[in-house]
């Protein structure tokens, strides 16, 4: 499943996880942009278009809560997806998480294949 033209912000401040993540989106053909911090995220958004986030919810400066607060409370930015991701997995996370407005959450590590097929749903609505 090739996606090309798609572009996606990769906002997660620990190496393993980000390395991932965009090699995940890469190999399917998606251009990444790289964020280590909503604020970093928030900048990009400001330079560039994207299809969809995908953010971690624990950082530093700026986390994943803050960062889709931000994303929804701009008219520019509201509409694009924004997927959360932790390795803090527990049913009370996920809610929250959906009840907060984040479009879909995904326990860390993910698998791949249903990953990159669920995000391509989220940006073909």
């Amino acid at each position: 499943m090739i996606h090309e033209g798609w572009q996606f912000i990769v906002v997660e401040d620990e190496y393993d996880s980000l390395q991932m993540v965009s090699d995940i989106l890469r190999f399917h053909g998606i251009n990444v942009l790289i964020a280590h911090n909503g604020r970093e995220c928030l900048d990009l958004l400001t330079m560039n278009s994207a299809h969809l986030v995908v953010t971690d919810l624990a950082m530093p400066e700026m986390d994943g809560w803050e960062t889709l607060n931000a994303i929804r409370s701009n008219p520019r930015t509201a509409m694009i997806p924004v997927v959360a991701i932790s390795a803090y997995h527990s049913v009370e996370v996920a809610e929250k998480a959906r009840a907060a407005g984040f479009d879909a959450f995904y326990a860390k590590p993910i698998s791949p294949k249903a990953f990159v097929q669920n995000l391509a749903k989220l940006v073909s609505q």
